[in-house]
């Protein structure tokens, strides 16, 4: 008779053992959260409408909509993330697509990135945007500046951006 251990009992053993261990190692994410005082940082998936009126050049003004899709850390009143935007420009009569980086503190956001306009032939230029909210909804204004045009190369904006969580690490929407 042997004394080394058969493989069904070595099985065994391993099974019983993982039984017992399993339940008693849950990851951190299934403990229930402990009292904190204070807010938490957390992530935030935000999807926005925008409209407004843009002044491109001296002679080319019109309404503007669109939207936004961006990710935010959102710790202590203060924000940081990065953004994407769509937008049809009815002033050039263009599609306008960009993206770049964002951050706010209370109810000011500034962000900054870069555009690309009439997608046919792209127009690449560079953007900043200053914004005030009173709660989902903000005041904003835009200045961009394309590179290699002779026309509407200078573009304001004014014009309300209505921004709504979509994804939240405190469920619901």
């Amino acid at each position: 008779m042997s004394t080394r251990p058969s493989l069904s009992r070595l099985g065994l053993a391993a099974a019983l053992a993982l039984a017992v261990a399993l339940p008693a190692a849950r990851p951190a994410w299934a403990e229930p959260r402990g009292f904190a005082i204070g807010t938490q940082p957390a992530w935030f998936v935000l999807g926005g409408l925008s409209t407004g009126f843009t002044v491109a050049g001296a002679d080319e003004r019109g309404a503007a909509v669109g939207g936004e899709l961006s990710v935010a850390r959102l710790r202590d009143q203060r924000f940081f993330g990065a953004y994407a935007e769509s937008s049809y420009d009815f002033s050039v009569d263009s599609a306008t697509v960009g993206g770049g980086l964002e951050a706010g503190w209370q109810v000011i956001a500034l962000d900054v990135g870069a555009l690309a306009r009439r997608l046919d032939d792209p127009e690449l230029g560079v953007s900043a945007r200053l914004c005030a909210s009173a709660g989902v909804l903000s005041l904003c204004g835009r200045y961009a500046r394309f590179f290699d045009v002779a026309v509407d190369r200078n573009v304001f904006q004014l014009g309300l951006l209505l921004k709504l969580p979509l994804l939240s690490p405190y469920g619901g929407t």
